[in-house]
């Protein structure tokens, strides 16, 4: 099997101050994620929630990862219309995000 290389998006997400846990999530999987799915180029994206209290050094509720073929195309979709409506969307939920782009090494 030929090694698999993409470019990968994680953003570690911070909820909102002001919002409920469940408002917090309502919002990120479904008025948010909806957006994020528009992106053009895109591979794959998910969610990943993190359990109250289950790290409680760890700053952040949950993060998301976008993969793309490369990082010429993330960042194109970035700044595609509909990546402007995405990036617009999070203040309305996030209090802090931290973008990483990482190369991912598909293995198995």
């Amino acid at each position: 099997m030929a090694k698999q290389i993409l470019y990968k998006r994680i953003g570690l997400v911070q909820r909102k101050k002001s919002m409920t846990r469940e408002q917090f999530l309502d919002h990120w999987l479904n008025t948010h994620a909806e957006l994020c799915k528009k992106l053009p180029g895109m591979r794959r994206y998910s969610v990943n929630l993190l359990e109250p209290g289950r790290f409680p050094n760890f700053p952040y509720d949950g993060f998301s990862e976008l993969w793309f073929d490369s990082e010429e195309a993330l960042n194109a979709a970035l700044k595609s219309p509909e990546g402007v409506t995405l990036m617009a969307d999070l203040p309305n939920f996030v209090e802090k995000i931290e973008g990483l782009v990482v190369e991912d090494h598909l293995m198995l």
